[in-house]
């Protein structure tokens, strides 16, 4: 690598990582308030790391490309206000070797990112799946406080509790409201001394230890049925977000869940023995959009610095207005057609998946014009 070459790697990085900071700081401004907001109603701090992880692969999926479009069109459009690209011109290099080795760090960053997509971003979607319920946990147990009525969906079934004094997990003279029979109107109540909370199957469920309890059961209008029942201990059990949670039973994975490999065998799969099944033919329509999907925004890399390029060294001259303009629409177009492949294949469109590929051949052809008119 001559001084030449060094010259220009060095000044592409450095702004590139600069710019890849700030974006992804500003792209996770949202993930960070969500786990500010947690760590606020009692989450601990395992979950919240868990909870960020979940999203940051998502983030730097997007931050990568557009932090090399952005790098593409500072760096150059400095060296050519700077008249430095006229004078490597004057020498005789063309402008091919100018940009030999921010295509080559691009096309190294669009095989990391290529790996990104394929296997870490699927795995941490889904772990922050697994990770709702016990992030739900955490945020229920953290609402009960003394002297206030709690009401909350994620109670599931429209489940109140009243506690008079909380000291951690322990809990004294609480009161429970939960529905029986959604028709009828019918609720029951359970009043305790005291009780103890904790936590079931990974976190998964909220269990309540009653002690000293007195059971009631009342009609829609609020008249006793039947007379009074006591207990010495009661173990009530919330399941968070309604539905049932069952021990050693993983949520299932959606397609956007699931790694490229996975998906690539779900269609083979599928070749070999076809399913007339709407809901599995949706899914593997949205599979095969989703492998498609990712293979594009892995190589957008690379095709962001290859007009990128071009468009800054023309945006210190008189078409720059029409080359940030441009660069802005390369951007936007490329994201566009993502989400029109996505909601094609949620009406099992069979060119779905074509369609967030078209893309790339547009901004190859349009990047590889915009060189050879620069040469």
């Amino acid at each position: 690598m001559n001084t030449l070459q060094k010259y220009i790697s060095n000044q592409f990085l450095l702004t590139f990582f600069m710019t890849l900071i700030v974006l992804s700081f500003v792209m996770s401004v949202g993930l960070i308030f969500k786990a500010v907001g947690l760590i606020s109603r009692g989450a601990s701090i395992e979950i919240v790391l868990r909870f960020i992880w979940g999203g940051f692969p998502f983030t730097l999926s997007y931050s990568i490309p557009i932090s090399l479009l952005v790098c593409s069109l500072l760096v150059f459009g400095r060296l050519s206000s700077d008249s430095e690209i006229m004078a490597m011109r004057a020498c005789g290099v063309s402008l091919f070797d100018i940009m030999r080795m921010p295509l080559l760090i691009s096309l190294l960053l669009s095989i990391f990112c290529l790996y990104l997509n394929n296997n870490v971003s699927p795995e941490s979607s889904y772990s922050r799946k697994t990770n709702r319920r016990a992030i739900g946990v955490n945020e229920v147990a953290a609402m009960i406080e003394p002297g206030k009525t709690i009401k909350s969906e994620d109670f599931g079934n429209g489940i109140s509790i009243f506690v008079k004094e909380r000291n951690g997990k322990y809990l004294t003279d609480v009161r429970i409201v939960e529905p029986l029979d959604s028709s009828s109107g019918a609720y029951r109540e359970l009043s305790a001394r005291s009780a103890e909370m904790t936590t079931e199957e990974n976190n998964s469920i909220l269990r309540i230890d009653l002690f000293n309890v007195v059971i009631n059961t009342f009609s829609a209008s609020g008249t006793k049925e039947i007379t009074s029942v006591t207990a010495a201990s009661l173990p009530f059990h919330m399941t968070i977000g309604g539905g049932e949670i069952k021990q050693n039973k993983p949520p299932s994975r959606r397609p956007k869940d699931k790694p490229s490999w996975q998906l690539a065998a779900d269609l083979q799969v599928d070749k070999l023995f076809p399913t007339n099944d709407p809901h599995k033919k949706k899914n593997l329509t949205r599979s095969k959009v989703e492998i498609y999907n990712r293979i594009g925004l892995a190589f957008s890399c690379f095709c962001f610095v290859l007009i990128g390029i071009p468009l800054g060294i023309k945006q210190h001259r008189r078409e720059s207005s029409v080359g940030l303009a441009l660069s802005l629409a390369v951007a936007g177009g490329f994201y566009l057609f993502a989400i029109l492949g996505e909601s094609l294949a949620k009406h099992q469109n069979q060119f779905s998946h074509i369609v967030v590929i078209i893309p790339l051949f547009i901004c190859i052809g349009l990047g590889t014009y915009l060189i050879k008119k620069g040469n």
